[in-house]
């Protein structure tokens, strides 16, 4: 393995939900070149693999666990699992892992609980299995990756534009109760990214790569630059 300059996030550990999405791979790789220690959960085994294997190929330490995160023990199992195999926890990634909407009138209930559930209650119970721990260690970085829809009312957006609004006041409320803890919250809201850096017309496009960059550059501001309010990408 080759030897890496130390970076400000060099040897602290971050767990990453939403951990089977793209996204998710590519904030982890960047994460790992940066020396942090990386700890996923998702729901699909393959995908949380891949991105296992990239982060080991640039000399990363990665584990990785299924879990829908649908339950406080669920979210503290993660937390625990991922302190007894890197000592402690740093940072945490909520990535919002899934789309889908529709109109008010005849939106699907179906779709509505599940957008709900993947996009609002999981970041607030990963949220509430850290904050005591951070709290305690009074440091400490929470983002959430949501999107754009957080930042205007778009038609057939339904429970992600909600649940994109809302993801923003939960990371609002995290930030006014726990600055004093020295605890930091980031929020991201990027358009669509795609998976080639450029579109179907030739211009350049954000990927996911784009958005990993932003997460690292917000990271490894100093500790009393604190944002306010959601960044659009």
């Amino acid at each position: 393995m080759n030897k890496k300059m130390e970076t400000p996030l060099q040897n602290k550990t971050a767990i990453i939900t939403g951990g089977s999405t793209e996204l998710a791979g590519a904030v982890a790789l960047a994460l790992a070149n940066n020396g942090v220690n990386i700890s996923l959960c998702g729901r699909q085994r393959d995908l949380l693999e891949m991105s296992e294997i990239k982060v080991k190929e640039v000399g990363g330490k990665v584990i990785s666990m299924v879990s829908e995160l649908d339950t406080l023990e669920a979210a503290e199992a993660v937390v625990n699992q991922t302190q007894s195999a890197f000592g402690g926890v740093d940072i945490v990634i909520l990535i919002s892992p899934f789309w889908s909407g529709g109109m008010i009138h005849n939106h699907s209930l179906k779709a509505w609980d599940l957008v709900m559930n993947a996009n609002l209650r999981e970041p607030f119970l990963m949220a509430r299995a850290m904050l005591p721990i951070l709290r305690e260690q009074k440091h400490g970085e929470i983002m959430a990756i949501g999107s754009d829809s957080s930042m205007g009312i778009y038609p057939q957006d339904g429970a992600y534009g909600v649940a994109m609004h809302a993801l923003t006041t939960l990371m609002e409320l995290i930030r006014v109760e726990n600055t004093d803890f020295g605890i930091r919250t980031h929020v991201l809201a990027p358009g669509v990214a795609l998976t080639n850096d450029k579109d179907s017309e030739g211009k350049p496009a954000l990927t996911a790569s784009h958005i990993a960059e932003w997460a690292i550059w917000l990271l490894t501001r100093p500790s009393h630059l604190r944002r306010n309010g959601p960044i659009l990408i």
